[in-house]
């Protein structure tokens, strides 16, 4: 007899991507204005450097490091998240 495995996320990874929102929440709120806004038109809305400088009213190169310096600080403030995430995964629970 085969079994088909359900497309459904399980509860499991229904309740790690809610702590991930919660997470990604706590972190955009920690940015300044001008990192989020950088961060969001990059990463969420697909924006290029030019189109963030003049919404941020700065050079290309300030555009740039404020998304690099955005990402460095999500990264740093959900890797608790990351590094759970990737121990359930070597021990055979991935969630």
């Amino acid at each position: 007899m085969s079994t088909v495995a359900d497309a459904a996320p399980s509860p499991e990874r229904l309740a790690q991507s809610g702590q991930l929102a919660v997470q990604m929440r706590q972190a955009l709120r920690e940015l300044t204005p001008a990192e989020r806004t950088a961060f969001v038109m990059r990463h969420w809305n697909g924006s290029g450097i030019e189109e963030i400088a003049g919404a941020l009213n700065s050079s290309a190169s300030a555009a740039k490091n404020t998304v690099f310096r955005s990402v460095q600080k999500l990264r740093k403030a959900l890797e608790p998240f990351v590094e759970r995430r990737g121990q359930s995964k070597a021990m055979g629970t991935q969630l």
